[in-house]
C-alpha cells in the first residue's frame, strides 16, 4: 500500500521520500532557515509545521518537528546533523547534537481538530490543514 498526500494539483507518495538516512518526513514553509522534505510556498505555514513517520500501524502525523539545534542540521537533507560536521559544530557538544521538539505557531489540524501530542495515524480520506494549505490523504493498494 502507498499513502499519498494530495496537495493542490499534485499527489505526493510519502514512501518515495524515505531512505536509510531519512526516517522522518518534515513538512513546512519553503525557507532558507531549514530544509523540509515537503516544502510548501505558503506564508501561513511555520518552518517547522509537522512531520510524518512510518509506523507498523501506518503513517503517523505529529504537530511540530523533531530537529537539532545545530544550524547545519536544520539545513541538512539528512535526519542526523552529525553526519555533516562530525560533531565539530560550535553550537553543539562535540559528537552530541542537541535535539528538541519544535512546535509551530499555528497548529496543524486533522479533520478540523488539533493533532494530539502523541500524533495520529492517518486514514484514507483524512484532511490535513496547515496554514492555508489543505491536503487530503489517499491510501492506494
Amino acid at each position: 500500500m502507498k499513502t499519498y498526500l494530495c496537495i493542490s494539483d499534485r499527489q505526493v507518495a510519502l514512501e518515495d521520500h524515505l531512505s536509510k538516512a531519512r526516517t522522518l518526513i518534515p513538512l513546512g514553509r519553503k525557507s532558507e532557515e531549514a530544509y523540509n522534505v515537503l516544502a510548501l510556498e505558503d506564508t501561513a505555514l511555520d518552518t517547522f509545521q509537522c512531520q510524518f513517520s512510518c509506523t507498523e500501524a501506518g503513517w503517523k502525523i505529529n504537530d511540530g518537528q523533531w530537529r537539532t539545534d545545530c544550524p547545519k542540521g536544520i539545513l541538512s537533507r539528512l535526519q542526523h546533523a552529525c553526519n555533516l560536521c562530525m560533531g565539530r559544530c560550535v553550537n553543539t557538544h562535540p559528537g552530541r547534537p542537541t535535539y528538541g521538539w519544535r512546535m509551530p505557531q499555528n497548529p496543524t489540524m486533522l479533520n478540523g481538530q488539533s493533532i494530539r501530542p502523541e500524533g495520529v495515524i492517518l486514514k484514507d480520506g483524512d484532511i490535513i490543514t496547515a496554514g492555508r494549505t489543505h491536503m487530503q490523504v489517499m491510501v492506494k493498494n
